[in-house]
């Protein structure tokens, strides 16, 4: 009976200690912009100012900072991949194990992008699938959801994404990228205060029985 209880102790310990709870988490890395060459490029996209009417569909192309991709998707803002650049992001400590959602402007010219996906900087990319933009109203963000769970290649889960645009249509030229998010995140965040006390008060009591044994 006892070395049940001891079990079951351990196993209630160690979900507490490694297991993270699984939530969606958008890209907060920009780790590179390049163009056909490979070489460091500068983004060209829209970024919502005066210049820029969400409504009437009014927008000036201009240069823009990469990053502004990571997070969470906001109306008229966005980067324009022109055929064949490459941007790659990533999700700082934690890697994404289900799938992928590629947001692109809803009223686009209908631009495709080649999604790839790596677990680190050390792995070699995967091809997850294309995305599409366009069909939409508006300058708001929607979504292509590429599944990589039949891929065995990234079943250690994405940490990195890279957009590959395919082609130069529409006024703002190229794949108009808004943001990227991940599903079923992993990483195991830090213990918080509480999990290190009930940790603290299980070994406890293991040491406790085991005592208990000896003196018997």
């Amino acid at each position: 009976m006892n070395i049940k209880k001891n079990a079951a102790t351990i196993v209630v310990l160690a979900s507490l200690f490694s297991t993270a709870h699984a939530v969606d988490a958008y890209v907060d890395q920009f780790v590179s912009f390049k163009d056909v060459l490979g070489n460091n490029a500068t983004a060209m996209g829209n970024i919502q100012d005066s210049t820029t009417s969400v409504n009437t569909g009014t927008y000036v192309v201009g240069v823009v900072n990469p990053a502004l991709v990571t997070g969470a998707p906001q109306a008229a803002e966005w980067v324009s991949l022109l055929q064949n650049y490459e941007a790659v992001y990533g999700f700082s400590g934690q890697v994404a194990k289900t799938a992928l959602n590629i947001y692109s402007v809803a009223n686009g010219a209908g631009e495709t992008a080649n999604i790839f996906g790596r677990h680190d900087s050390s792995a070699v990319w995967t091809l997850i699938g294309t995305a599409f933009e366009g069909g939409g109203v508006g300058f708001s963000a929607q979504s292509t959801s590429l599944s990589f769970v039949s891929i065995a290649a990234l079943s250690s889960g994405v940490g990195q994404v890279m957009v590959r645009s395919l082609g130069n249509a529409g006024g703002s030229p190229g794949f108009d990228l808004m943001g990227i998010q991940g599903t079923n995140m992993v990483a195991a965040p830090v213990p918080e205060p509480e999990t290190y006390a009930l940790m603290g008060l299980g070994l406890i009591a293991l040491l406790a029985n085991r005592r208990k044994k000896i003196d018997a």
